[in-house]
């Protein structure tokens, strides 16, 4: 299974020297195994024989290790260098000063010397690198990059892309070199291994180009090495997109030579280096592309309609799903279209072009803003509160949406898990929606049945008539109850299950509406309640809001983070207030889309301007899809407390909308039509899908029925509309930040753009508010405010920035 026909069929006495320094003509598929036993009983024995001759000296002061004969060590300790027999070199990489490897100062210092040094020696063949962790190479180290981008586009150019392209091209020039992949080879860690002539992938790694996340492009080499490897087809999307390929994946499209188990990486990394330095073992070909792949890639090289037509097609679809405010897909094409029309991919011209690209885009508002959530979604993986308790039981109450989807990633995250549901019905339903979402990730190949299988055991499903309920129950070291949003409901179940959990057991509520003190009110141990506030659906949105009430313990909170975090989240401690921070700032947000769409033609015209601002859907859109009656009664409850600004939309208006029956798009029945869906299945619905375009979306004449007699049309540009319905974000967000609701402003942005959508090449609301500055942006709210009320008045806190154009972001 490690070596396929064309590339398997080695001398085995490559094999035997790896384990025997003797030569034996055996099958290396058999026999690669068994060395790489006897390698490491070999290796175990040396171990067990130094730890026993280091008894004597335990009591003598420690002194660092002397390398074994044959090996060096760097100056910081990061990089290992062993001569394997058959003329192999074995680089580890091990950065010390970090948890991952990266291309930062200490690689790029340390590194060629040594690449340089290996050239050198005659007695060396080929070259193995491999990492000492769990990662590859993870990217380049994004701080670093930040330090030399303040300094302008030459020190980008020259400083990181030139230097970085400098020393792969002098690797791939050199002697043969082997990438030895585990876990991630992303970004920079791509671009190295992507100069090595050979390159094996243990079954976890993850391989990508993802700095178009960054608003970036890959700038040491990854626009020209990528397409030449695996051809213009493939390499456009993964550089537009940044998506990261699977060991399988990789092998698939020939960005990796070979596949292993990761226990037997370094083992086949050996044997496959020992093979290609006798000749044994051929490096393919690169370039080479057969059947209608290899036409169409030869017609994109040679033929100008091709190459402008497929170029064309790239630049219509990144317009389409960003309407252009991301540069750096635009700018990828537009590099590897002039270097494949030059005659310059993989040549010193298209390194050049690559190089500005990236010197240019490195300084752009939307690269970062793009970082600034690389820092933000950093920051927020570490538990910032003290005290945590193990938790490794979670009981999670009712098995709707939300409840199947709370236990979803807890599960797969390893909590063992028992989902309560009072119906039978209810409860199958849930474990129908759990196994439905296991079984996609098995047809998508993302997971095997084995797999999902493993970590579906984690679950039991209870309903509350069955006898072993309690003892599940009193198991638990939290429960997160996801009930029906009644505040007699939730104290009830409460009581309840308090005469059936430990005393040490949390009570977490995912309620959106009510007051945690208040739910926290019908608990004997109120110090053990607390809000985890998941977003919809809970297997994709990456946000977790933690809502402590006054007398919620602080151990508590930290449990409520950390839980947080283990399952994937991105936990956002905010104040106990309506809405709490996302819903809070998304009221004002509905309130104006309720006011401008009785003063446009119509209303799908402000979800098409909210779309090119850079939202992922418009107002009316997300309304249908969260519930129409859920967006209203976001709307309602937060009325009394943010009163005047609260005060745009026609509360009859409202009233008459839900009066007609619009609640949404799981009714059928929202501000959209939504035709029955009667499309063929199968083939024939698939051609059908290929063949007729989507219907457009068009309103509902139901709603505009009942919206008609309260419309005041009059002209609204679509910048119009993009202004006030962002102002009213924005201005309800630095409230938030002002009134301790958020705990500063790096919560603030993430919590935007991971909860609603807030455009994310703008970095949140207060990094956009920086982009613009705080005195434009306090007078463009006063000239609203003049204009159309006092919804628009900026928040004190603003004002005071204004005065002296402070930043939020230091």
């Amino acid at each position: 299974t490690m070596l396929k026909k064309a590339s398997t069929s080695v001398a085995a006495g490559a094999v035997a020297r790896a384990a025997t320094t003797r030569g034996l003509a055996v099958s290396a598929s058999k026999t690669l195994p068994r060395a790489a036993l006897a390698a490491k009983n070999a290796a175990q024995r040396a171990q067990g024989a130094a730890t026993r001759r280091s008894f004597a000296a335990e009591a003598a002061p420690a002194k660092a290790a002397a390398p074994a004969p044959g090996t060096t060590v760097s100056p910081s300790g990061s990089f290992k260098v062993e001569m394997k027999p058959g003329g192999v070199a074995m680089v580890t990489m091990d950065l010390k000063d970090k948890p991952m490897n990266v291309l930062g100062v200490t690689f790029l210092e340390e590194m060629p010397p040594i690449v340089e040094a290996l050239e050198k020696d005659s007695a060396v063949k080929v070259i193995v690198f491999i990492s000492g962790k769990k990662d590859f190479i993870a990217g380049a180290d994004i701080p670093m990059f930040a330090e030399v981008a303040v300094r302008g586009k030459e020190a980008v150019k020259v400083e990181v892309c030139q230097r970085a392209q400098g020393f792969f091209n002098a690797m791939e020039a050199g002697k043969p070199k082997i990438a030895a992949i585990s876990g991630a080879a992303l970004g920079g860690g791509c671009e190295f291994a992507l100069a090595c002539h050979y390159r094996i992938a243990a079954l976890n790694a993850s391989i990508g180009t993802p700095e178009v996340q960054l608003g970036l492009l890959p700038g040491a080499g990854g626009t020209q090495r990528l397409p030449k490897l695996v051809g213009i087809q493939a390499a456009l999307p993964m550089l537009m997109t940044g998506a990261a390929k699977k060991a399988k994946q990789a092998k698939g499209l020939k960005l990796v030579d070979m596949t292993c188990e990761a226990e037997q990486l370094e083992a086949c990394a050996l044997v496959s280096a020992q093979n290609i330095a006798s000749g044994a073992l051929k490096i393919p070909k690169r370039g080479e592309f057969k059947g209608t792949s290899g036409y169409v890639e030869k017609a994109i090289n040679e033929y100008s309609f091709a190459r402008d037509y497929v170029f064309k097609q790239a630049k219509q679809q990144v317009m389409k799903s960003t309407s252009g405010n991301y540069p750096a897909p635009l700018q990828i094409i537009n590099v590897l279209k002039r270097s494949i029309e030059t005659k310059s991919l993989g040549k010193p011209k298209g390194y050049e072009l690559e190089a500005d690209a990236f010197a240019d885009l490195a300084l752009t508002p939307e690269s970062a803003g793009l970082k600034s959530l690389f820092f933000g979604s950093t920051a927020l993986k570490k538990n910032p509160f003290k005290g945590a308790k193990k938790v490794k039981n979670v009981a999670v109450l009712g098995a709707g949406l939300m409840g199947a989807g709370i236990a979803e990633v807890s599960i797969s995250k390893g909590f063992n898990v028992a989902m309560l549901d009072k119906f039978e019905d209810g409860l199958n339903r849930g474990l129908a929606q759990i196994k439905g979402n296991f079984d996609k990730k098995v047809k998508k190949k993302r997971a095997t049945a084995w797999d999902t299988n493993i970590v579906r055991s984690r679950l039991t499903g209870l309903t509350n008539e069955m006898a072993h309920t309690p003892i599940h129950l009193g198991r638990s070291d939290l429960v997160i109850e996801a009930v029906f949003e009644d505040l007699t409901v939730k104290h009830n179940i409460i009581k309840e299950m308090e005469t059936m959990i430990p005393e040490h057991c949390i009570i977490a509520t995912n309620t959106s509406s009510l007051a945690v003190a208040d739910i926290a009110k019908g608990s004997k141990r109120p110090e053990n309640v607390v809000g985890m506030h998941y977003f919809s659906p809970v297997d994709k949105m990456q946000l977790l809001e933690i809502i402590p009430h006054e007398g919620t313990s602080p151990e508590v909170v930290a449990t409520a983070v950390q839980v947080g975090l283990k399952q994937g989240k991105m936990p956002v401690v905010v104040k106990d207030v309506a809405g709490f921070y996302v819903n809070r700032c998304l009221g004002p947000y509905i309130d104006e889309s309720m006011t401008l769409a009785f003063e446009v033609e119509n209303y799908l015209q402000m979800d098409k301007a909210i779309v090119e601002f850079g939202f992922p859907m418009g107002p009316m859109v997300l309304a249908d899809e969260v519930g129409v009656d859920v967006s209203f009664h976001v709307h309602e409850n937060l009325r009394p407390d943010l009163k005047e600004r609260m005060g745009g939309a026609n509360i009859a208006a409202m009233e008459a909308i839900k009066a007609a029956g619009i609640k949404g798009k799981r009714f059928g029945s929202g501000f959209i039509s939504y035709p029955p869906d009667k499309k063929p299945s199968g083939l024939v619905g698939s051609l059908t899908s290929m063949v007729v375009p989507p219907p457009k979306k068009v309103p509902n004449p139901v709603a505009l029925a009942a919206m008609k007699p309260f419309m005041k049309v009059g002209k609204v540009s679509d910048e119009d509309i993009q202004k006030r319905i962002c102002a009213r974000f924005v201005n309800e967000a630095i409230f938030c930040l002002q009134d301790g609701i958020i705990r500063n402003v790096v919560d603030g942005d993430m919590a935007a753009v991971f909860g609603v959508g807030f455009p994310p090449f703008t970095g949140g609301p207060f990094r956009y508010v920086d982009s613009v500055g705080s005195a434009k942006y306090c007078d463009h709210l006063n000239q609203l405010a003049d204009q159309l009320g006092p919804r628009f008045k900026p928040a004190p806190l603003l004002v005071d920035m204004a005065k002296t154009n402070a930043k939020f972001h230091k």
